[in-house]
């Protein structure tokens, strides 16, 4: 880990929050990337120290991608359906919200909404939120200037790769899909 990664300009977009841990050493590197000009996939442990207000003082885009749990925590019980929680959360943090789940619902600053179709049953294991945050930062990384766009095909392609299996699939096997997924699309 170096802070000082984050300020090369060859870096489309990072990914954290899987693995980071939840203590003062996963908050200092979450600081140090809020901090950055880096675009943010934030995710798993970044979801239970990140500071809304310190997110939405960024300057650079951020996305979130909570699963229903990390949703409740970050932004309380809401009223009203998924997809208007989704709309108001976004707003209230100046990212784009992936509130995960078997209707997966994106909602940008502005109020635009995207409900992603309708993925595998198997994407609830254990590390295939991982895959997904690492599919989005692909894809902001590839269309920089479309940010809602390229989130909504990391969505797309993580439940397009899930599609081709047939049985139980671990994290790993899944991560390997992408690129196969990602081919088949083009």
């Amino acid at each position: 880990w170096s802070a000082d990664a984050l300020h090369d300009k060859r870096i489309g977009a990072v990914v954290i929050g899987p693995g980071l841990g939840r203590d003062d050493r996963g908050r200092e590197k979450l600081d140090a990337a809020l901090a950055s000009d880096r675009r943010l996939v934030i995710d798993g442990d970044a979801l239970h120290l990140i500071d809304l207000d310190q997110l939405r003082a960024r300057t650079a885009p951020s996305v979130l991608t909570p699963h229903g749990g990390e949703f409740t925590a970050l932004f309380g019980e809401g009223a009203g359906s998924k997809i208007a929680q989704t709309r108001a959360a976004a707003a209230r943090c100046g990212a784009i919200v992936v509130h995960k789940g078997a209707d997966t619902v994106i909602a940008d600053p502005d109020g635009t909404i995207w409900v992603a179709p309708r993925g595998s049953g198997w994407l609830s294991v254990a590390g295939t939120g991982d895959v997904l945050a690492g599919a989005i930062a692909a894809m902001i990384a590839q269309w920089p200037g479309e940010l809602l766009r390229a989130v909504g095909a990391g969505v797309w392609l993580h439940g397009q790769a899930a599609r081709t299996f047939d049985r139980c699939f671990l994290a790993d096997e899944l991560a390997d899909a992408l690129p196969h997924a990602y081919e088949r699309a083009r």
